[in-house]
C-alpha cells in the first residue's frame, strides 16, 4: 500500500515532523574511547628525578679524614646499595668514597706504624735504662737518644740515671756529666772507669733545670761500641 503523504513515518530517512535528524552520539562505553586526561591513568610513568642519596655523600666527606675514613669506605658500600637501579643519585660518590677511604685509611695505618716503631726507640727519660745501648745525635742544639742492640754497632751506653731533687738540685745545675761520677751505682764506677772521661748527660732542658726532671748518663767513646760495658 503506497504512503499517501508520501512519507514513511516510522522508518527510513523521512522525518514526518519536517524536523532536522540529529547525527548520532557516540557511545562513551564503546571500543576505541575511553575516559581519563591524555596523560593517561593516574599510576603511570613519573617525570619526578631521583633525589641524591645523602648516605654517599657523607660517605664521601669521612672518606678524607683520616681517623673516619674507615666509616667512609662502609657507608660507600651502604650507599652503592642504596643508589642501585637508579632508585637515587650518587653512584659514583658512594665508589670514590670507597677508593678515597681505603688508600686514606692505608696511608694512615701507616704513620701510625711509623710513629709506633719511632716511639719505641728514642730514649726519653721516662723509659732511660742502666746498660742501656744507644746511637746518640745532635740536631739544633739538641741531643736525640736512640735504642740499639748491644751486639751491634752502637755509640754510646746509658750507665746512670737520676732524679733531680732538692738535695741535687744544684749540683747537677753546677756540672752535670760530674754528678753523673757520683750517681754511679757501686761496682759500675770500676766497670767504666777507663771510660770516665767519655761521661756525659742530657736532661729536659739544662739551661732550666727542676726538681723532678731525670738526668741520664751515658758513656759515649770516640770509637764505636759493639759490645756492652755494664
Amino acid at each position: 500500500m503506497s504512503d499517501p503523504y508520501g512519507q514513511n513515518p516510522y522508518g527510513g530517512q523521512n522525518n514526518p515532523y519536517g524536523q532536522p535528524q540529529q547525527p548520532p552520539q557516540p557511545n562513551p562505553y564503546g571500543s576505541g574511547g575511553g575516559y581519563g586526561p591524555p596523560g593517561g591513568f593516574p599510576g603511570g610513568p613519573s617525570n619526578e628525578q631521583p633525589k641524591n642519596d645523602g648516605v654517599s655523600i657523607t660517605a664521601l666527606v669521612l672518606s678524607f679524614l683520616c681517623c673516619l675514613a674507615p666509616i667512609g669506605v662502609i657507608l660507600g658500600f651502604v650507599g652503592l646499595s642504596r643508589t642501585k637501579g637508579g632508585k637515587r643519585k650518587g653512584r659514583g660518590l658512594a665508589i670514590a668514597s670507597i677508593i678515597i677511604g681505603i688508600i686514606v685509611s692505608l696511608g694512615t695505618a701507616a704513620i701510625g706504624v711509623g710513629i709506633f716503631v719511632l716511639a719505641d726507640t728514642v730514649v726519653t727519660p721516662d723509659n732511660a735504662k742502666v746498660g742501656q745501648c744507644i746511637n746518640v745525635e745532635e740536631e739544633d742544639g739538641s741531643v736525640f737518644l736512640y735504642k740499639k742492640d748491644c751486639s751491634e754497632e752502637h755509640d754510646a751506653e746509658i750507665v746512670a740515671v737520676a732524679e733531680v731533687t732538692d738535695d741535687n738540685l744544684e749540683e747537677i745545675e753546677t756540672g752535670m756529666a760530674s754528678y753523673c761520677e757520683t750517681a754511679l751505682a757501686e761496682g759500675d764506677r770500676d766497670a767504666i772507669t777507663d771510660y770516665l772521661a767519655d761521661l756525659d748527660a742530657v736532661i729536659e732542658d739544662p739551661n732550666d733545670v727542676s726538681v723532678g726532671d731525670t738526668l741520664v748518663c751515658y758513656v759515649e767513646p770516640g770509637e764505636k761500641l759493639s759490645e756492652p760495658i755494664l
